[in-house]
């Protein structure tokens, strides 16, 4: 288990976070439940929301702990308000991530937001490496299980990759209105990531 207790996996050991890191909160998305992080052992008080359940598949092992731990208490299952859910929107869009984020994942973020408000020190734990960028920007911390997790939070724009026109974050996942290729993203500002947990 590393010094955050991001790997208790079916280990059934207690896990923590180092009080060097000063975070009281976790926040769970779909990807970490997947990689087999068992809310039931970790010490810190964990949330998530409802819309994680629909991303798993019925009658697996994450689907089965999410359940379990939500009933014995050791998750928070929990709605984030309307107000936190359109500052990620707007947040997301603004960096171009919107496209890529699910029902599931905007809701994550703005459960995290809604505990920092409420002065809580959330993490999100996810593998995503858009919820990552997202929640870069909201200033909240993240960490990863499987990846490396991000080192830059990026800012992306949508263009047509066949006559180079760019067009707002509304426009992804169409095609362009001059040519008719299908637009993609791009990068189009880097900086160093800031609120990425370390793992040893």
């Amino acid at each position: 288990m590393d010094k955050h207790g991001l790997r208790a996996l079916d280990t059934g050991k207690g896990a923590h976070f180092s009080d060097k890191t000063r975070v009281k909160t976790l926040v769970l998305d779909t990807s970490a439940l997947i990689m087999g992080l068992n809310p039931s052992a970790l010490e810190l008080p964990t949330y998530s929301v409802p819309s994680v359940t629909e991303e798993l598949i019925p009658n697996t092992l994450p689907y089965t702990r999410f359940g379990a731990s939500r009933d014995s208490g050791h998750l928070i299952v929990r709605r984030p308000t309307a107000s936190s859910i359109s500052t990620v929107h707007e947040t997301s869009s603004r960096v171009g991530d919107i496209g890529v984020l699910s029902n599931a994942d905007v809701e994550v973020l703005a459960l995290a937001l809604d505990l920092k408000k409420s002065g809580f020190s959330p993490a999100i734990v996810s593998d995503d490496y858009a919820i990552q960028n997202v929640s870069e920007t909201l200033d909240i911390e993240h960490a990863s299980l499987a990846t490396f997790g991000i080192t830059r939070k990026f800012n992306w724009v949508y263009y047509c990759p066949a006559c180079f026109r760019r067009y707002p974050i509304e426009d992804a996942d169409q095609t362009c209105r001059v040519c008719g290729t299908r637009l993609k993203r791009k990068v189009v500002k880097k900086t160093k990531a800031t609120k990425k947990i370390r793992q040893n």
